[in-house]
């Protein structure tokens, strides 16, 4: 099996593909800092171009914006004939340009959970839910190479859920930007500011409208809705019924129309693809823009707080001390 990329996924799936007694090789850029870590952990690790013409099937972990470039060079003039090629996300295949053509039998196994998150799951014998997918969509052959491999990967753990590769970048996408990444930060954000601009101490507004958001995602992940409603304060409850309909009313929600139809025509990919290395508006410029915040910068203090309470509370309780 060749691992193309050794980032937090790709990382993650070599050593459960390892751990499930699969022989790995593993493709990354010469003089890369990843390369290196893959070799410290005791990988065999190959040029891209190499580490593909030695495997079958290839599973593609390069990040979305690369994914094109190097499958044109690298990969595509090096598989192995009728070579499977293996995706974890189907930006590649939905809007990044990248064919492999009917010769080469293609599946998705999108694991629903960060690669360290999958990594140590497996490792103490769980996993996470998978979504799979083949192309093409009827051949019996590729659905079991699927679910072999999402099962050598921990995808399984919680069911293997069927989808196509459009399908599950779309709605990936649509979940990153309008819930996970986009819309609940920008309201931690706007919450933030709002109780602060109001008088209200910040540790006050972080801990509120940030801190505490954990608390409740723990819950809904071990509860579902229902049941996380039932273990908070009638309050709280009360609250969050009858002002958050009121928050977010049908304005956001044809927002979010406006995201999705961005997203299935392809004008968010092409956006993506053009500005994510633009050293004034890409990602990494974003990325540090937001880290000059406010929010950000309460972040960073509470949490180097709140971490040194932690090392020293468990230094004392692993030496003994009963001191509070």
């Amino acid at each position: 099996m060749a691992v193309i990329g050794y980032g937090t996924m790709g990382r993650a799936q070599a050593h459960n593909l390892r751990r499930s007694g699969i022989e790995v090789v593993v493709g990354a850029r010469p003089g890369s800092p990843r390369r290196e870590l893959a070799v410290s952990e005791g990988f065999r690790v190959l040029d891209t171009h190499a580490a593909t013409a030695a495997g079958d099937p290839v599973m593609l972990m390069l990040p979305d914006e690369v994914m094109s470039d190097v499958f044109a060079s690298d990969v595509a003039p090096n598989l192995k004939p009728g070579a499977a090629l293996g995706f974890a996300h189907g930006f590649a295949l939905a809007f990044a340009g990248v064919d492999p053509g009917p010769a080469h039998p293609c599946f998705l196994v999108a694991p629903k959970g960060q690669g360290d998150m999958l990594l140590a799951a497996h490792a103490a014998g769980g996993g996470t839910p998978g979504l799979l997918a083949v192309l093409p969509v009827d051949d019996a052959a590729t659905w079991d190479l699927a679910a072999a491999y999402a099962g050598a990967v921990g995808c399984l753990a919680g069911g293997g859920f069927v989808t196509t590769f459009d399908a599950e970048c779309v709605s990936d996408q649509f979940g990153e930007q309008s819930v996970l990444c986009g819309g609940v930060i920008e309201l931690l954000k706007a919450a933030f500011d709002v109780l602060v601009e109001a008088g209200y101490g910040r540790e006050n507004a972080y801990f509120e409208c940030v801190h505490e958001l954990k608390l409740i995602t723990d819950l809904i992940h071990a509860h579902g809705i229902d049941g996380m409603r039932r273990r908070i304060s009638g309050t709280a409850a009360y609250g969050g019924l009858t002002r958050g309909p009121f928050l977010i009313g049908d304005e956001v929600r044809e927002r979010m129309r406006g995201i999705l139809t961005d997203i299935e025509s392809g004008a968010f990919a092409q956006e993506f693809l053009a500005r994510s290395d633009d050293p004034a508006t890409g990602t990494r410029a974003m990325i540090a823009n937001e880290a000059s915040g406010p929010l950000a910068a309460a972040g960073r203090d509470l949490q180097a707080r709140l971490d040194r309470f932690t090392t020293r509370r468990d230094s004392e309780q692993s030496s003994g001390s009963n001191e509070s």
